[in-house]
C-alpha cells in the first residue's frame, strides 16, 4: 500500500470518477484539435499549395512547440491550481483553432500550429497529475486509462467530423466548428472541475513539518528525475513508440486517400477509427490488467509493457506485404491494442518514481521527449514519402518498437525494482513521525 492510499485528503469515490470523465471529454477535444487537420491535407495541397514536406511541417511544428513547452507546463502544473490550468488551456486551444481556419497563407497556418502546441502543452501534464493525485495506486492505471479513452474518441471523431464538414463546407468551417465546441465545453467544465483545490499536496505538507523546502524549483525537480535510471528508460521507450504513433496519426488518412481512393470523410474515418477505437478499448482493459499485475509489485508494469510492445512490432510488416484493406484494418486493430496496453504502464510507473509533488513535471518531461521524437518522425516521413511508399514507412517502424521492447526488458532486469525501493524510502522518510 502506498502513502497515497492512506491520504485523508482523498475525495470520495464519485468525485474521483467525475473528475476522470470531465478530463476525458476535454482530452477528446484536445486530441481532435491537434490531429484533425490531417483529414484536410488534400485541400491544403490544392488551396494553399502545401507540398508533402509542408504537410509534414504542419504536424512537426505543432509537436516541437508542444514538446519544448511541456516541461515548463508540467512545472506549472505542480505549482499552481491544476484545474484552472486545464480550463485556460482548453479555451486557448479553442481560440487558436478558430483562428487557424481564418489563415490564408501557408506561413500563417504554420504559425498557428506553433501557437497551438504552446497552449495545448498545458493540458496533459496538469490533467494526468490531477488523476494521479485523486486516485491511489490501486486504481491509478485504470483511471488514467479511462481518461485516455477520451483522447482516442477525439482522434476518431475529430478526423471524421472535420473530413465530413470539409467535404461539404470546406476546411475553414470545419476548424471553426471544432474550436467553438471547445469554448462551449469550457462552461460546464468550470462547474465540475475542483477549482481552487491545488492538491499537493500531501508530500509538501509533510515536508514542511520537517522544516524542508515545500516545493522544488524547476531545476531541482528536473535534476531529481533525470538521476533516476528507470525514469530515463521509460522516457526513451516512450520516445521510440512515439515515432511510430505520430507517423500513423499524421499520415494514415492520406495513405487511405491515395491507396484506396477514399473521400476525405472516408479517409479520415479509416485513418482514425480502427487504430484509435481499439486503442480506446485497450486503455480501459489495459489499465485494469496493469493495476492487477502491479499488486505483485509495481516493477511488473515495466515487464508487461515490454512484452506487449514486442508483440505489437511484427504486425506492422503487413504494410510491406499487402494492400488488402481487410488485412490492413485487422493489423491496425491488433497493433494499436497491444501498443496502447503496453504504453499505458508508463504513467503509473512515473507516479511511483517521481513522487506526488513532481507528478506533472514528470509527465511534462516525458511528453517533451515523446513529441520531439514524434515530430522528427513525421518530418522524416514527409521527406521519404517521395522515395518510399507510406506503407513502406509504416513497416519501417518495426525497428523502433523492437529496440523499445529490448530496452524495457533491460530496465526491468537491472533498474526498476531498485529505483522503486529508493522512491518508497524517500516517501517514508518524508512522513511525520508518530510523535508529531
Amino acid at each position: 500500500m502506498t502513502p497515497q492510499d492512506n491520504n485523508p485528503q482523498q475525495p470520495d469515490a464519485p468525485s474521483k470518477w467525475v473528475l476522470v470523465w470531465v478530463l476525458a471529454v476535454i482530452g477528446m477535444l484536445n486530441y481532435a484539435v491537434r490531429t484533425s487537420i490531417t483529414a484536410v491535407y488534400p485541400l491544403l495541397k490544392t488551396e494553399l499549395g502545401f507540398t508533402d514536406v509542408g504537410l509534414g511541417a504542419l504536424g512537426s511544428f505543432f509537436l516541437w512547440s508542444y514538446a519544448l513547452a511541456s516541461p515548463l507546463a508540467g512545472h506549472l502544473g505542480d505549482r499552481f491550481d491544476r484545474s484552472r490550468i486545464v480550463l485556460w488551456s482548453l479555451m486557448g486551444w479553442s481560440l487558436v483553432t478558430v483562428a487557424s481556419g481564418m489563415m490564408s497563407a501557408r506561413g500563417g497556418l504554420l504559425a498557428m500550429r506553433l501557437l497551438l502546441g504552446l497552449v495545448e502543452s498545458l493540458f496533459l501534464p496538469a490533467a494526468m497529475a490531477l488523476v494521479a493525485e485523486y486516485h491511489p495506486a490501486k486504481t491509478r492505471a485504470t483511471a488514467l486509462g479511462v481518461m485516455g479513452v477520451g483522447q482516442y474518441v477525439g482522434l476518431i471523431g475529430g478526423a471524421t467530423l472535420v473530413g465530413f464538414l470539409a467535404d461539404h463546407y470546406g476546411w475553414r468551417a470545419s476548424l471553426g466548428v471544432l474550436g467553438i465546441a471547445g469554448l462551449l465545453v469550457a462552461v460546464p467544465s468550470y462547474a465540475l472541475l475542483p477549482m481552487n483545490k491545488p492538491g499537493v499536496r500531501t508530500v509538501n505538507r509533510k515536508a514542511l513539518t520537517h522544516g524542508r523546502k515545500a516545493e522544488p524549483t524547476f531545476a531541482e525537480a528536473s535534476i531529481y528525475l533525470l538521476k533516476i535510471p528507470s525514469f530515463l528508460v521509460l522516457t526513451a521507450a516512450g520516445a521510440l513508440t512515439a515515432i511510430s504513433v505520430w507517423i500513423f496519426l499524421n499520415w494514415l488518412p492520406l495513405y487511405f486517400k491515395e491507396v484506396f481512393a477514399m473521400s476525405l470523410a472516408g479517409a479520415g474515418f479509416f485513418g482514425a477509427s480502427f487504430i484509435n477505437g481499439s486503442g480506446a478499448v485497450a486503455q480501459v482493459l489495459g489499465g485494469m490488467v496493469s493495476d492487477r499485475v502491479a499488486r505483485r509489485g509495481a516493477q511488473y508494469r515495466m515487464l508487461l509493457q515490454a512484452i506487449l510492445i514486442l508483440a505489437a512490432a511484427p504486425i506492422l510488416l503487413v504494410f510491406a506485404s499487402t494492400k488488402n484493406l481487410t488485412v490492413i484494418v485487422v493489423a491496425l486493430v491488433l497493433y494499436s491494442a497491444l501498443r496502447v496496453a503496453g504504453d499505458l504502464n508508463i504513467l503509473p510507473l512515473l507516479c511511483d518514481l517521481a513522487g506526488e509533488d513532481k507528478f506533472a513535471i514528470a509527465f511534462g518531461i516525458t511528453n517533451m521527449v515523446n513529441c520531439l521524437a514524434g515530430g522528427a518522425g513525421i518530418f522524416v516521413a514527409g521527406l521519404l514519402k517521395s522515395h518510399l511508399s507510406l506503407g513502406g514507412i509504416f513497416a519501417g517502424s518495426v525497428g523502433c518498437l523492437v529496440f523499445d521492447a529490448l530496452m524495457l526488458f533491460c530496465g526491468y532486469g537491472v533498474f526498476v525494482k531498485k529505483d522503486l525501493q529508493k522512491a518508497s524510502l524517500r516517501v517514508a522518510a518524508a512522513e511525520p513521525s508518530p510523535s508529531l
